[in-house]
């Protein structure tokens, strides 16, 4: 009884919500129905039914029904502006649109990055108005990487196509950008982005644009060559070209830039920029000596010499050469100049383990024979692929060569040396637990340790590296995923014996035998977590593979913690065998003959030796020394 009257109540409720809903819905159904009326109405007793009767017919609809309907939120056609014109007979509205009739789609500019913030309603465009000339953008400075162009790609319209091929159709010109004029033309990168170049402004600038955004570019251009005038650059040199992207920045329009100089091959700009500093010097710290910045500016000019260019597999950084092939260079020398710079490389790496060139012996000897098959053709310039191929190569020299302060009295001469001073003060907290850590873990974690830091160096991945570490990682783990899988096998077959009797819970020997089962079972899914995260991870670009070790080592122990989770498999390992010996000698010591204990005593203390003598002969744990060392820090510190 209960139970309906509960049932009643609620459809009642439910009654009671959806009439409400209902006659609201209602009287908003015939406000709208009102102001359709009353337009279509106002429109029909005017003689032309001119645009500006829409406009005030619109207001007094929305006035005559006592609703909101501010003129923000009226649907405005895209790319258009209403200006006013005065007449003989009056002043009159004249609708003037600047679409034209293949129009390029308003460039999407991610939210993340360049957030906009604009006061009109999303039926309003956000687009630059017709007299796009009016305004005047904030110069900024830009690297070679900001370029928009791998990332929000304009997307096909599936509505434009053609149902068949025209007859006798033997010219094609690319209609993506309708609105070209004077110098501009389109060039295609041999990847095969579209970007546009100005013959006779040397200016570069990407195609993903609308007509009003192309219409404020040459005035962009302009300004930005008469500045460079009046600082007494001399821009009359065939060797200086600008490139340019135009975009809204935070509600305000934006003028990126920056001039190459492809005689000292290097970029340049007129205004300073802290944040496209900051950009090219990739988070690196001390640098400060000009000639050190030079090897940055050098590496970024290489991405713009194929900055119109291809992507790498190692690292997806792009310069101005090899974004903008374009430029006649001299490939001859540039081919000798690289070919001895592969062929240093690859004698440091067969002589030397500390080799700080960025590529392995194998990918060295292919980049040789690739040189060899592009001298065939270096004289010529027909096409744009081997001056890419050049820059892509260049640039990851002289970038390693800025990271390693190459040209200075600090230059890093070894792969594995810092070039900062450590930090070996003692830390309260730190220090204690690290050692408490290595001491339970066996020392795995100073192993780890020291080929992390073979690796990362102040916070820099070497890529030939960071492939070998990879690669020792996952056969340490997958011998260890093995041991494990057999220990577990063994544990469980040692409950099965007849002797060993599993109603005894509280038998030591069993309690033994149960935790060697969790330690062996801990160490198998630690091992096959961290397989498949290196898998994943591991054999990654190396930008995403230094982004993949900040994150793991921005922690309050730093690199330790990875170490220390690297070392997880082998402790556990070490562990649930130790666990089992001691249920195994329990068990055996518990019921045997004397002779039988004289027996078993004897061989597990020459197993016991023999292990203690390997371990000091191999200095892997170093006990002694590592508890000197700790308490000679504490005192001084003290």
């Amino acid at each position: 009884m209960l139970n309906m009257r509960l049932i009643r109540k609620l459809l009642k409720r439910l009654w009671q919500v959806l009439a409400a809903l209902a006659h609201s819905s209602a009287q908003r159904l015939r406000i709208l129905v009102f102001c359709l009326w009353r337009c279509v109405a106002e429109v029909h007793s005017l003689p032309g039914h001119s645009t500006n009767s829409k406009s005030s017919t619109a207001d007094s609809c929305c006035a005559a029904s006592n609703a909101r309907c501010p003129r923000a939120t009226l649907p405005l056609p895209l790319h258009r502006q209403i200006t006013s014109t005065n007449t003989a007979s009056g002043t009159q509205d004249v609708v003037s649109s600047s679409i034209p009739p293949y129009a390029m789609p308003v460039p999407y500019i991610p939210k993340q990055i360049i957030p906009l913030h604009t006061s009109s309603s999303p039926g309003v465009s956000n687009a630059i108005p017709s007299n796009a000339p009016s305004i005047t953008p904030r110069f900024v400075p830009f690297a070679a990487n900001d370029v928009l162009r791998y990332e929000n790609r304009p997307l096909v319209d599936k509505t434009r196509e053609r149902d068949r091929i025209p007859v006798l159709m033997r010219c094609f010109p690319n209609e993506s950008c309708p609105w070209l004029n004077g110098d501009w033309h389109s060039c295609i990168h041999p990847e095969g982005a579209l970007y546009l170049y100005n013959m006779s402004r040397k200016t570069f600038t990407e195609a993903i644009m609308d007509e009003t955004t192309f219409n404020l570019l040459g005035g962009c251009v302009d300004e930005l060559y008469d500045t460079a005038r009046g600082k007494s650059v001399n821009l009359e040199a065939g060797d200086i070209e600008l490139v340019v992207q135009i975009l809204p920045i935070e509600g305000e329009m934006t003028c990126q830039y920056y001039f190459v100089d492809h005689t000292a091959r290097t970029l340049f700009w007129l205004h300073d920029s802290r944040e496209a500093t900051m950009k090219i010097f990739s988070g690196l710290r001390g640098v400060a000596d000009p000639s050190h910045i030079r090897f940055a500016l050098e590496s970024e000019y290489w991405l713009v010499a194929c900055n119109y260019i291809l992507y790498n597999h190692q690292l997806p950084y792009r310069t101005h050469c090899e974004r903008y092939p374009n430029h006649q260079m001299n490939r001859v020398k540039l081919l000798k100049e690289l070919r001895e710079v592969v062929m240093h490389a690859s004698a440091e790496i067969i002589t030397s383990d500390m080799s700080l060139s960025p590529f392995d012996a194998d990918e060295l000897s292919r980049i040789l024979e690739l040189i060899n098959h592009l001298r065939e053709n270096a004289e010529d310039n027909d096409f744009p692929h081997s001056t890419c191929i050049i820059a892509r190569f260049m640039h990851y020299f002289y970038r390693a060569k800025f990271f390693n302060f190459c040209g200075l009295p600090c230059a890093r001469l070894d792969a594995d040396r810092s070039v900062y001073e450590e930090d070996t003060g003692f830390h309260p907290l730190i220090s204690p637990l690290s050692l408490v850590f290595e001491v339970i873990l066996f020392w795995a974690p100073q192993a780890h340790l020291k080929d992390i830091r073979r690796v990362w160096v102040d916070e820099c991945i070497n890529t030939p590296r960071w492939k070998d570490f990879n690669r020792n990682l996952m056969t340490e783990w997958t011998g260890i995923t093995i041991y494990s899988t057999v220990m577990l096998a063994v544990d469980v077959s040692f409950l099965a014996v007849p002797n060993v009797n599993i109603s005894q819970s509280q038998s030591f020997g069993i309690i033994a035998t149960y935790l060697s089962i969790i330690f062996i079972t801990g160490s198998l899914i630690a091992s096959v977590l961290l397989a498949r995260q290196n898998q994943r991870y591991g054999f990654e670009s190396a930008d995403k593979a230094a982004e993949f070790l900040s994150n793991l080592t921005g922690t309050f122990f730093g690199v330790k913690a990875l170490a220390t989770v690297h070392s997880l498999p082998y402790a556990m390992l070490m562990w649930g065998m130790i666990y089992f010996s001691i249920g195994l000698l329990y068990n055996v010591f518990k019921s045997t003959t004397t002779a039988m204990l004289a027996s078993i005593v004897g061989g597990c203390v020459v197993v016991i030796m023999f292990i203690s003598w390997f371990i000091w002969a191999a200095r892997e744990v170093r006990i002694f020394q590592r508890l000197a060392e700790f308490v000679l820090s504490f005192t001084s510190e003290g």
